[in-house]
């Protein structure tokens, strides 16, 4: 690492043409050449396209809220299920004033039901090592080793800082400036970060932090537990609906049945009926048609019938 560069770089962007995120190329020049960026633990290796690769470094919270600290002969830790821990990065930063981080978990870690909780950026000016807490949503227990990979990171431009200065105008009024204050610079306003190197877990207060694990496991725990009684009251209640269904299936075809066979009874008693009164009719008629016969008086004794 070039000192000489380390302090002109921190200050004034050796490439001021080039905007947006940062490709690997000058990702390893800052690191390689100025100790910028990753300004400790940086390793080739762990560069991508536009990003850098971020380990688990060796201090951590566990789920009890109580600190703990890797080294080689204890080199990993249980992460139980449904917890949250808090760990800090392997690697230090030193942000130039103009540039930003911003950093996430690894997508295989998601896929394996972890989240980060992180903010949305590292502001230009940043230095030390960067703390998050993390999620296991699962039911298993993990491993965490030291020096795992874990997170991703990727380093993007601002607007021109202090346009028109000279390095030694830029340094003076950074330098003068307080932790995030507002600056006054003839007619433009800036704020700073100013913080001194951050070590791991610096900023973690022991009883906001335990009192948040211990409160967002049980509510993990919980919502856990109403998903899975709401799944099963789902089950449950879809299967009474079904039951219900077939109840009211039974019914109606039971109804359909005795309607139809109501319906052929009704059928056969009109044709019955029907030829009934057909024959009634064909009596009646036949009544009607046919002749009165005449009725002979009986003979006296002893009279002879003529014919």
């Amino acid at each position: 690492m070039d000192s000489l560069l380390h302090d002109k770089w921190k200050y004034e962007d050796p490439t001021p043409d080039d905007r947006g995120i940062l490709l690997s190329n000058q990702i390893h020049r800052l690191c390689s050449e100025a100790g910028l960026l990753i300004s400790d633990g940086y390793e080739e290796k762990n560069l991508r396209p536009a990003s850098y690769t971020l380990r688990i470094g060796d201090d951590y919270v566990d789920s009890d809220g109580n600190v703990h600290r890797l080294t080689e002969e204890d080199d990993s830790f249980v992460f139980q299920k449904n917890s949250i821990i808090f760990v800090s990065t392997k690697e230090k930063l030193e942000l130039p004033y103009y540039i930003i981080g911003r950093f996430n978990i690894r997508v295989n870690w998601v896929y394996d039901g972890v989240l980060l909780g992180t903010g949305p950026q590292v502001d230009p000016g940043f230095s030390g090592a960067l703390s998050c807490p993390l999620y296991n949503l699962t039911n298993m227990d993990l491993t965490i080793m030291r020096g795992q990979d874990f997170a991703t990171i990727d380093f993007e431009k601002t607007t021109t800082l202090l346009g028109g200065r000279s390095l030694d105008e830029k340094k003076m009024c950074i330098d003068s400036a307080k932790d995030k204050d507002l600056k006054k610079h003839g007619d433009e306003t800036y704020s700073f970060y100013r913080t001194p190197p951050l070590r791991p877990l610096q900023h973690r207060k022991s009883h906001r932090i335990i009192s948040s694990l211990f409160e967002m496991r049980a509510d993990l725990r919980t919502w856990r537990q109403l998903g899975i009684g709401s799944l099963v009251a789902f089950f449950g209640l879809t299967l009474s609906l079904l039951a219900f269904g077939a109840n009211l299936y039974r019914q109606n075809s039971d109804l359909s049945r005795l309607y139809t066979e109501n319906k052929n009874e009704l059928n056969k008693a009109n044709e019955q009926i029907s030829k009934l009164q057909n024959d009634l009719n064909q009596l009646t008629r036949a009544s009607e048609q046919s002749p009165p016969r005449a009725v002979l008086p009986h003979a006296q004794d002893g009279e002879k019938t003529t014919h």
